[in-house]
């Protein structure tokens, strides 16, 4: 009796710790998604100089990239829960 409460136990724990992981991915995903609005902000205000404008740009693409990673991950994850 004693082994199957550890056992279950362990799978409540184990639970837990996923939707914890799982809510702070989402958290970076909104993170990068506001990171993504402000940086296409800034080089559509115009008032950058154009190398710099281009550095952002070359900014937003990777956070687009880290952003379809992340969101890839988590629905992964949410699928293993299932």
């Amino acid at each position: 009796m004693t082994q199957i409460r550890s056992n279950i136990k362990e799978v409540i724990d184990g639970n837990k710790d996923r939707n914890y992981q799982m809510k702070k991915l989402q958290g970076r995903i909104d993170d990068t998604k506001e990171s993504i609005s402000v940086l296409s902000n800034a080089v559509k205000c115009g008032f950058l100089a154009e190398d710099h404008s281009l550095i952002l740009e070359g900014w937003i693409v990777e956070y687009q990239h880290n952003q379809d990673q992340m969101e890839t991950h988590l629905t992964e994850m949410q699928d293993h829960v299932k």
